[in-house]
């Protein structure tokens, strides 16, 4: 029992790699015990052993609390695609339209817990919202900027549109 036990042994370290970094030899004693060794003794009877290769993967790095809250998703994908679409650029509206619709395209789509921000002339309109379709209303009359970026986790931007301009025609109040 004793013989079958060591053997057992000496076959599970053969497994381990630490061993398979050089030359492994099965030696055989004078009353028939196997073991298994990198320098055999020269007093008893030993054969080489092919061992077949392993494919040891090292362990990622460790991530700190930083690395892991700035990785909030590994589903995150980039986007590669963020226009308005909709108005145009240097897009008029006539008199007597109060909206104006704004339609963002992205690519890939808006992710889930990011959110898109408007801005016209550089101030934000309202709050981040899920959709990427928007109304504006009671813009003044003359030229605006618009243009919108997608936030993500801990409000930062994740990607940002072109800068639209649009022109408001409205009738002039000193008839």
């Amino acid at each position: 029992m004793k013989k079958i036990s060591l053997t057992l042994i000496s076959l599970a370290l053969l497994f381990t790699p630490a061993l398979f970094a050089g030359e492994v030899y099965r030696v055989i004693s004078k009353d028939g015990g196997v073991t298994f060794t990198d320098s055999p003794p020269a007093d008893a009877k030993s054969e080489s052993v092919d061992m077949p290769k392993i494919n040891i993967t090292a362990p990622p790095p460790p991530t700190t609390a930083k690395e892991s809250k700035d990785e909030a998703s590994e589903d995150e994908v980039a986007y590669t695609k963020a226009r308005i679409t909709q108005p145009s650029n240097n897009a008029t509206i006539p008199p007597g339209q109060l909206e104006i619709v704004v339609q963002i395209a992205l690519e890939p789509s808006l992710q889930t817990d990011h959110l898109v921000q408007i801005y016209v002339d550089g101030r934000k309109q309202g709050s981040p919202s899920a959709s990427s379709t928007f109304t504006l209303t009671s813009l003044n009359r003359g030229e605006h900027s618009i243009h919108a970026e997608v936030i993500g986790a801990g409000k930062k931007r994740k990607a940002k549109t072109q800068t639209i301009t649009v022109h408001v025609k409205q009738h002039s109040s000193n008839y």
